[in-house]
């Protein structure tokens, strides 16, 4: 099945799987790479279309100078990152406003139920989509699979670890934000690309908030005994397992 690409009013380009037809479905943010390339390789798409099978719809952005979003004579991807964050630019808070543009679409036109939305990502996707959801009240549940959490933990930010910019965008930075979100992570054990020490500092500090506020649950945290920076396919299939179970789809008549 391939994706659509779709551009809201205000230009921001976005791809999804064909939608669900009958009205406003359960909607899927998924963040990997660029846009259509994220709902079509298998490493990162498998979740989305697990859960287009069940009736969600499943919609993908370019990440940040990946896809369309790189900027000529840019370095590309993680090392794009980097040279933006050395400049001063905060590119995350520029992905957040082409994610609200693009749920504002979606719910404007009938696609998105605006009570049922997640996302989800891996890597560098799992961080973009954390703070897609803490930048979005709407966005209800996150899952990532081996999430940076922490830019200063990537290579590509060697020299930047006091770049008051790159300590910023630490996710542990936007707690608060997140503390009443249904959240999943599944890490390996020894990933020292992102540091799995992080991703659970992280998950620590989102419990710690929610708790602070009497909210109950937390993120569920799964560190597993795998070597080094991989995903599995039944990461996957768990986590399809989780946001199907969730209350805020559940409560939902289906339609």
């Amino acid at each position: 099945m391939e994706p659509m690409t779709r551009t809201t009013a205000d230009g921001t380009a976005f791809a999804l799987l064909p939608p669900q037809d009958g009205g406003r479905a359960a909607t899927l943010l998924l963040f990997a790479t660029a846009d259509a390339a994220s709902l079509v390789t298998e490493t990162y798409s498998r979740i989305g279309r697990l859960l287009h099978a069940r009736g969600w719809n499943v919609v993908s952005l370019d990440l940040p100078c990946h896809g369309a979003d790189r900027r000529k004579g840019e370095p590309d991807q993680l090392h794009g990152w980097a040279a933006r964050t050395a400049k001063g630019e905060d590119f995350v808070a520029a992905f957040r406003k082409r994610v609200d543009a693009v749920v504002d679409h979606l719910v404007a036109t009938g696609i998105a139920d605006p009570s049922r939305l997640a996302t989800t990502g891996t890597s560098r996707g799992g961080f973009m989509a954390f703070h897609a959801a803490a930048g979005n009240p709407r966005i209800k549940a996150v899952a990532a699979f081996a999430p940076v959490t922490d830019l200063s933990a990537l290579s590509e930010f060697a020299g930047q670890e006091d770049n008051p910019l790159v300590r910023r965008l630490a996710l542990v930075e936007t707690v608060d934000s997140l503390a009443d979100r249904a959240a999943w992570i599944t890490i390996g054990d020894s990933d020292v690309r992102v540091g799995t020490d992080k991703a659970v500092a992280f998950a620590n500090a989102v419990t710690a908030a929610g708790k602070a506020r009497g909210l109950e649950g937390g993120i569920t945290l799964r560190v597993l005994p795998v070597p080094g920076h991989v995903s599995f396919p039944e990461w996957h299939d768990e986590a399809a397992v989780w946001f199907q179970r969730l209350r805020f789809v559940m409560d939902t008549p289906h339609r």
